[in-house]
Order: C-alpha cells, then structure tokens, then sequence
C-alpha cells in the first residue's frame, strides 16, 4: 500500500498518543510507500519540542524520536510545487493551506491521504482517511 501521511499519524505514532496508537501502528507495519509535502518535517519538530516543554517527553528523546520519524522512509515532496493547487482547495474548503498540501500532494500522487484531521476527513471524504480505514479497502 501507498499513501501520503499526515503529520498526526506521525506525531501520534511516534509519541504513542492514545487513542490513536495502535491504530497508527497498524498502519505503519501494513504501509509500504509514503510521501508528504515537506512541512511534514517542521509541522513534526514543532509537535515534539511541545512534548518536550510541557514535560511528556525529555529533551534528548525527542531528538530520538525526530531522528526515528527520519528512518520511517517518507518521501519528502517541496510545498512550493503544491501551494496553488493547495491554496485552491483552501479557498473551496475553508481548511488551511498547510492542511490541503496534504490534499494537494493525495490528488497529484493519485493516492488516498491517511490522517486523524476531522476538518479533512469531513471536507476531503474521497481523499482523506483514518488509517484504519485505509487498512481495509
């Protein structure tokens, strides 16, 4: 299976965030290729140094799960050769650039997106899906 991933299955992946943990492994024990827009990688940084700050994780595990989010194998894709398709949606949807490069990137790759976004999952249905779900079809 093929995919582009969003940061939250990452994040909840990596920080095993219940409830979406083992939902997030199944899916990356079952994935084979993913691919996101690049900002997946500062969208992640951001997420883990929060955990460091409010005291979940320490700070040199946080190093370790940003240098574990790197061995995952996602395909990084520049976001400046998805803003206007994104911007698009963003305007159509109302959901935030940042969350439609996500779309973006899904529509162009020709592949289902896997996320936990409810304002995805609501605005982008043939697009956009839990990661269970994608599981499954």
């Amino acid at each position: 299976m093929r995919a582009v991933v969003d940061t939250n299955l990452v994040a909840y992946y990596l920080l095993g965030t219940p409830p979406y943990a083992g939902e997030a492994r199944r899916f990356w024990r079952a994935v084979g290729e993913t691919v996101a827009p690049a900002l997946w990688e500062a969208e992640l940084a951001n997420v883990v140094w929060m955990a460091v700050r409010s005291g979940v994780l320490k700070a040199d595990e946080g190093a370790n799960r940003l240098d574990l989010a790197a061995r995952l194998g996602i395909r990084s894709v520049p976001s400046k050769t998805l803003r206007l398709g994104a911007l698009a949606l963003s305007v159509e949807s109302g959901v935030a650039v940042y969350d439609t490069l996500f779309v973006e990137l899904a529509r162009r790759e020709r592949l289902r997106l896997a996320t936990f976004d409810r304002k995805l999952l609501a605005a982008f249905p043939g697009t956009a899906a839990r990661p269970g779900e994608l599981l499954r079809e």
